[in-house]
């Protein structure tokens, strides 16, 4: 239980672990927290105020910041919500993909995130970000960034300490009103997903650390998001094929997610799954790239070097 890929994992990316026991959970019904500032005379009055993180370099995409105003969930999270963005982080997606998946993890998302609504909340960006959003000006109608953005709310995400990032996201430039993210996206337009990433990328300074696929573990960031270090296995030739039934069954309570070769052919390689299921003998994944994927028990084997789960704390 050694295997280790240091990385967040490039576009798809490595996956890392390190052994660990996770507690139990008991599942419950959800419902984003929301306080409403709005109430209060003396809260409308304070303008709160919250630095833009840092953008990825190297991009020769133009990027744009804008307030976005999807809901943080359609109905309840939900493994479909979650596309991992041009970040090298698929641990984080494969990650947030395998709790949504899970009763038990899908009230730990919900205990993550408060919403403040209606309030007034400024978004600022340093001379660093504006001029890295200003790098690229060959469209003509291309609109300058604004030092700072108004909105009406923001949110705080329980990272072990509470992150406090506003509605404020990079977008891909676009002369539309379409939304294209940048970074963590949703095919469902529900926000809590990338409002958790974006929160990420403030705790360690930048989504550009954040991308960077040499300074962070699976295990870090399972730690992080989950509460404890992962348990799993290495996957070889001769692993049983019964022990990986039994992980991928107990997928559907357990958030559990796997790591793919990086010769993998059958599927994404060097990439990050989330696990959700088994059906005689196939397995189901969803690929962090918005899509479900499904391989018979000895294409997995063969196609995937480890498996990672455990059992959110109660």
């Amino acid at each position: 239980m050694a295997l280790e890929y240091k990385g967040a994992a490039r576009s798809p990316g490595p996956l890392g672990r390190l052994e660990g026991v996770l507690g139990g959970r008991i599942p419950g019904p959800l419902d984003f927290q929301q306080v409403d500032l709005g109430k209060s005379q003396t809260a409308t009055k304070a303008v709160k105020e919250l630095p833009m993180p840092p953008p990825a370099a190297g991009s020769s995409t133009i990027i744009q910041a804008r307030s976005i105003g999807w809901d943080l969930a359609k109905d309840t999270p939900s493994e479909r919500d979650v596309k991992q963005g041009e970040l090298a982080n698929c641990p984080v997606a494969a990650i947030l993909a395998a709790m949504a998946h899970t009763a038990g993890g899908r009230k730990h998302i919900d205990s993550m995130i408060t919403e403040y609504v209606n309030t007034q909340v400024k978004t600022t960006f340093s001379k660093e970000v504006l001029a890295a959003l200003s790098a690229k000006l060959d469209d003509p109608d291309y609109k300058r960034p604004e030092k700072e953005i108004l909105s009406k709310r923001y949110f705080s995400v329980n990272l072990g300490n509470a992150v406090e990032v506003s509605d404020v996201f990079y977008v891909k430039y676009t002369d539309g009103s379409d939304v294209n993210m940048m970074y963590m996206d949703s095919p469902k337009r529900a926000l809590w997903p990338c409002v958790i990433e974006k929160a990420y990328a403030v705790k360690i300074g930048s989504y550009d650390d954040l991308d960077d696929d040499t300074k962070h573990t699976v295990n870090e960031f399972w730690t992080v998001l989950v509460g404890s270090k992962p348990d799993g296995f290495s996957i070889d030739q001769n692993t049983d094929l019964a022990k990986i039934s039994a992980a991928a069954k107990d997928a559907g309570t357990i958030p559990t997610i796997a790591a793919s070769k990086d010769d993998a052919t059958k599927v994404t390689a060097h990439h990050g799954y989330a696990v959700m299921g088994i059906q005689g003998s196939t397995i189901e994944l969803y690929n962090p790239y918005a899509r479900i994927e499904k391989l018979s028990l000895t294409d997995f084997r063969s196609s995937f070097s480890a498996m990672f789960f455990g059992r959110l704390k109660g």
